[in-house]
């Protein structure tokens, strides 16, 4: 069945027309028919099952082989556009977070990213219900470290969340252009100069900025602020500089937010103009701030549940016009609930070109204020969408050009959490299908003498995908874990569609696993033969 299985999915005529083939093969033949066909192809292939009792046996099968699971619950929906839900046209200060007019027809060509269809606030909540089965189910197929996957944009409006995003560009390009690098702001793990310059890029990194008096002071002026001396202290002061006077980023993004409670420097800032009527910050609609505080109530109740089962949240990456508020997010839960392990973790998408200034500004923050780093490290699944957005709105693609950058930031930023792992001040799961990188990974604890399965390192592939990987890691006695989605047939078809078109080229390279399985049919065929 594996067999037959991969040589489908290796199959390009398939494969890109895999949405249009079950959408033909639904409408002519009976359900029991198409049932059976998608678990013979792609469901079987890429889907653990219906729900959560009919994952159970699976879950059970991959415990014997030293491997577990991560839940993830799979009904998605393509993003459409919400008329009733826009972001008011004069905010949109970046094309990065213009709403996406073309993205249904762009996303019917493309793989699209997994969205929770938005219908209201009741949606939110059945998604977190969800959520939570997937928690507790995890929990119980696993003795510990039990994970499971979650979306934030399952857990509210998605243009909030884009508004909140651009809000957090602004308030970091604002931070930029007001502060200066000074020596020795980097956390100890991190040393530049062995960081590539292709892979950091020209920019400066967030972490190497400070803000003073006087930047700040700049900044005001800039933009006609009428306050005096001890006022602009005061207001420097509330942001808690340290022993020479100076503002990390962190302290400065905390202050510019709107709260609850209400910050003044937010409130000050969203009011201010410059000579050319250009606001400092522009104010994000109250409707969208009372949405992304129901979205971090549900983010609590779920890590709430998470603590009380013993269990860990990987907190999905999402498009970038969606990242920096799911990064605020998961910046925020990680000082409450990751004291003494890691609870939450962040994903990194190592295929952007502004993951290391991503990762390093976390680096920093988590060693500042002394909890652990959830990182989980990946290389990226929606590049064709990504730079066609780019390219659709004319904006700088963030994607880096081509695989070898993207390798180099992988084993970059690993070579950084290992240091910080080393000190148990970081948790990572390596997620990735890539051989040499899963290789890369154990060398390297072997070399630093880290136990496989206590060392805070985990592994972890797509169910349906390197089962030759997962499976030896796991009889070697590492923490091994299979992504496993789940989900009604019919209600996955548009996972499916974007899991068999995004790794295509995967899918391709499957010829290994192809061959091993021909091997072993072979060596059955015969046992049956010499028994006879």
């Amino acid at each position: 069945e594996q067999w037959y299985q991969r040589r489908v999915r290796g199959n390009d005529l398939i494969v890109n027309n895999n949405e249009q083939l079950m959408k033909i093969s639904r409408k002519i033949l009976p359900k029991r028919a198409f049932d059976f066909v998608m678990r013979m192809t792609f469901y079987g292939q890429f889907v653990g099952g219906i729900d959560v009792h009919d994952l159970k046996p699976k879950l059970a099968k991959m415990q014997e082989h030293g491997v577990k699971p991560i839940l993830d619950y799979s009904v998605e929906a393509d993003l459409k556009e919400d008329d009733a839900d826009e972001v008011p046209e004069i905010s949109v200060t970046d094309a990065m977070f213009k709403q996406d007019k073309i993205s249904s027809k762009r996303n019917t060509h493309q793989a699209v990213a997994r969205a929770y269809p938005y219908k209201g606030e009741e949606s939110c909540e059945a998604n977190l219900k969800i959520f939570l089965e997937c928690l507790e189910t995890a929990s119980e197929a696993c003795d510990n470290n039990a994970f499971s996957a979650i979306k934030v944009t399952g857990l509210g409006k998605p243009n909030a969340l884009l508004e909140g995003s651009q809000f957090l560009h602004q308030i970091q390009e604002l931070f930029l252009r007001y502060s200066n690098v000074y020596e020795n702001t980097l956390p100890s793990c991190i040393n530049l100069k062995y960081l590539p310059k292709d892979v950091l890029g020209p920019n400066t990194p967030v972490v190497q900025k400070r803000m003073s008096i006087d930047n700040m002071k700049e900044l005001l002026s800039t933009y006609g602020a009428e306050l005096d001396e001890s006022e602009v202290e005061e207001l420097f002061n509330s942001m808690e500089p340290d022993e020479r006077g100076l503002v990390k980023f962190h302290k400065f993004r905390e202050n510019c937010m709107p709260g609850p409670p209400p910050r003044p420097l937010y409130t000050l800032l969203t009011s201010l103009k410059n000579s050319s009527g250009k606001r400092c910050l522009h104010l994000i609609t109250l409707e969208h701030i009372e949405a992304l505080n129901r979205v971090e109530q549900r983010l609590i109740m779920l890590c709430d549940r998470a603590q009380e089962l013993d269990a860990k949240i990987l907190i999905d990456a999402e498009q970038t016009y969606f990242q920096p508020m799911i990064d605020f997010f998961s910046n925020k839960l990680m000082p409450r609930y990751n004291k003494e392990k890691a609870l939450v973790f962040n994903t990194y998408q190592c295929y952007l070109k502004k993951t290391p200034s991503v990762l390093m500004y976390d680096v920093d923050k988590a060693e500042a204020l002394g909890y652990t780093l959830g990182a989980k490290l990946v290389r990226g699944a929606y590049m064709e969408q990504e730079r066609q957005r780019a390219l659709d709105l004319s904006y700088e693609d963030p994607i880096y050009p081509d695989k070898a950058h993207t390798n180099s930031c992988y084993h970059n930023m690993f070579e950084i959490l290992l240091k910080q792992i080393e000190k148990k001040e970081c948790e990572v799961m390596i997620a990735s299908h890539n051989e040499f990188s899963v290789q890369y990974v154990v060398e390297r604890m072997r070399q630093q003498a880290i136990s496989p399965s206590e060392g805070g390192i985990y592994f972890g592939q797509l169910l349906g995908m390197c089962d030759q990987v997962t499976y030896l890691l796991g009889a070697g006695g590492y923490n091994s874990y299979k992504y496993v989605p789940y989900g009604p047939i019919e209600a996955v078809l548009p996972y499916l569609s974007r899991r068999a078109y995004e790794n295509k080229g995967m899918l391709k390279g499957s010829q290994k696993e192809i061959e091993l399985l021909k091997g072993e049919l072979k060596r059955r065929r015969w046992g049956i033969f010499s028994m006879n």
